[in-house]
């Protein structure tokens, strides 16, 4: 003889979110990320100066590099009043417009007043350089060593 259970029936229940519920969860993702939206932008700005003067460092440090491999001089040219720097062996570097650049060096390495060069030697020396990056509330100090041809970066508050 066979037996058979008979499975009692469920009630059926639908799962979801009702169209208010849905509303209630959007507004409040709304209004964190209207809080949290200024607090990313300085964040973002303040990366990019930082990135902005590490990439001045970076091809200064190549260029220096390079002229030890090379046994010749190696030059990069600051054009202030047009806002670039440029190296021998990378892309032309544009400042952003709300970037305020100040170059102090010799006066023997400046040209119309308005480029200056700094010259990375065979024996690892330089002309020697100093940029001051400045944007908003923060400022970058780069500084190239005449003697060692060393450059290096400092973010100020």
């Amino acid at each position: 003889m066979t037996t058979f259970a008979i499975a009692p029936q469920r009630e059926e229940t639908t799962a979801g979110f009702t169209l208010i519920e849905m509303m209630v969860v959007l507004a409040i993702i709304a209004v964190v990320a209207a809080i949290a939206a200024p607090g990313i932008v300085q964040r973002y700005r303040s990366d990019s100066l930082e990135t902005l003067s590490n990439e001045i460092v970076s091809r200064m440090r190549m260029s220096r590099m390079q002229a030890i491999a090379t046994a010749r001089p190696q030059q990069i040219v600051i054009d202030v009043g047009g806002r670039t720097i440029r190296s021998a062996d990378r892309p032309l570097l544009g400042l952003p417009a709300d970037v305020r650049m100040t170059v102090t060096t010799g006066r023997e390495t400046v040209a119309d007043d308005r480029q200056t060069a700094v010259t990375f030697l065979p024996d690892g020396s330089s002309s020697g350089l100093e940029i001051d990056l400045r944007r908003g509330g923060q400022a970058s100090h780069i500084a190239v060593n005449w003697l060692t041809g060393l450059a290096s970066r400092k973010m100020k508050p």
